[in-house]
């Protein structure tokens, strides 16, 4: 058996296949953290519903009849 060089360079598709899962799994933690952070409760305002009513609802404009 020939004994291995310590100081011999990886092959290239070893360091390319190490850069791909490396981005994979730096792009999947991110998206699964947005995935989990989209359902938190934060204590935010919420959005008002459709049937507002109101002075602020009112048209400026006198309505011609």
């Amino acid at each position: 058996m020939a004994k291995k060089n310590p100081n011999e360079e990886p092959k290239v598709w070893v360091t390319a296949l190490k850069l791909v899962i490396g981005l994979i799994v730096i792009v999947g933690g991110i998206g699964l953290v947005l995935w989990y952070a989209k359902d938190l409760d934060n204590g935010g305002s919420k959005l008002p519903g459709q049937d507002q009513w109101g002075i602020s609802h009112d048209s400026p404009v006198r309505m011609k009849r």
